[in-house]
């Protein structure tokens, strides 16, 4: 009797260091989003940190840096056939739920210690609460080793849907209307302007000259005086300043560094200029382009009217935005 009660806790014993042993070489995986509060469009930084002692051959598979639409396998809108169907012009279904701007690891193990961080900068467009990407990990022998993933609160920018002194806005098919024309019309303008000013020149004089190039800086401040910015902002025409303004200024974008900008997303041109502005550039001007567009984008379908004040403060940016770029002889360089 007393052999098998030794023989028992001998056994117990060897089972319980065992065990003490596996969690000891267990990864401790601490996940974390700041802020866990937010609102549509900001950016959030989530934080995945694993550390751990045997954990040699260790894989993460982090989401892809793009755009992510409430179903999340989906890379771009999502289709919606039938020409009556009101759902076909709604705007809210090109807004993605979420974007991931950027995913960073830093691997700080040493020797048989693991200390591994990822650090994922996202933003959500969608009011509601939701669970962050999983970033997946596996073990040497190919096991998911799960962790809790944290959630974020996301509220809207307009919550009581207050338009403080400006009118509602109008219907946002008409709206794309009018700004087709609006753009037409500008672009007839500029090609009467151009075919004159040829054919006067040639007649002056009948040497070969290059022709002239009309600076992007001139073209982008013809263009909005001709749509009348500061008058659309002063009569509550809102949705007709934000479409013509993010018109005219993907235009210029897409003149002074050579790019389409104007069939872009808001995310494609931020990947674009990220690659090719200069660092000093970047620093200094990256920034303020960004959080016009953004503004221009949650206006245009997220429900946000912005107050006369404000919008008036973001064409006076935009436009010394515009002529520092202009002045700037080295914005194409390659950044280090």
């Amino acid at each position: 009797m007393r052999r098998r009660i030794t023989f028992l806790l001998i056994f117990f014993a060897a089972a319980a260091v065992t065990s003490f042993a596996e969690d000891a070489n267990a990864p401790a995986i601490v996940a974390e989003v700041k802020p866990e509060k937010a609102t549509v469009g900001d950016r959030l930084v989530y934080r995945l940190k694993i550390t751990g002692t045997g954990l040699k051959n260790i894989k993460l598979t982090p989401p892809a840096e793009r755009e992510y639409f409430p179903d999340k396998s989906e890379t771009s809108p999502p289709t919606v056939t039938g020409g009556n169907d009101a759902k076909a012009n709604d705007p809210s279904r090109i807004v993605p739920l979420y974007i991931i701007h950027s995913i960073k690891k830093s691997d700080r193990s040493d020797g048989n210690m693991t200390d591994i961080t990822v650090v994922t900068r996202i933003s959500y467009y969608r009011p509601g609460t939701y669970s962050l990407p999983e970033i997946v990990i596996r073990g040497e022998d190919g096991i998911t080793i799960g962790y809790k993933i944290p959630t974020v609160e996301i509220a809207p920018l307009n919550e009581k849907g207050e338009f403080q002194d400006i009118e509602p806005p109008l219907d946002l098919g008409g709206n794309y209307f009018r700004l087709l024309l609006v753009i037409a019309g500008l672009l007839a303008a500029a090609l009467i302007g151009f075919f004159t000013v040829r054919y006067f020149k040639r007649k002056h004089d009948m040497r070969k000259q290059a022709p002239v190039v009309t600076p992007p800086l001139e073209i982008f401040m013809n263009e909005i005086r001709a749509l009348g910015v500061e008058r659309l902002i002063d009569e509550g025409r809102i949705e007709e300043f934000v479409f013509g303004i993010s018109a005219i200024f993907r235009k210029f974008l897409s003149l002074q560094f050579d790019f389409d900008a104007i069939e872009m997303t808001t995310y494609e041109i931020e990947k674009k200029l990220t690659r090719i502005l200069s660092g000093p550039m970047y620093d200094a001007r990256f920034h303020t382009i960004m959080r016009s567009l953004d503004l221009w984008d949650l206006s245009k379908f997220a429900e946000f009217t912005p107050s006369k004040d404000m919008l008036h403060a973001n064409l006076a940016e935009i436009v010394a935005l515009v002529r520092h770029i202009s002045e700037d002889r080295d914005h194409v360089a390659p950044r280090v």
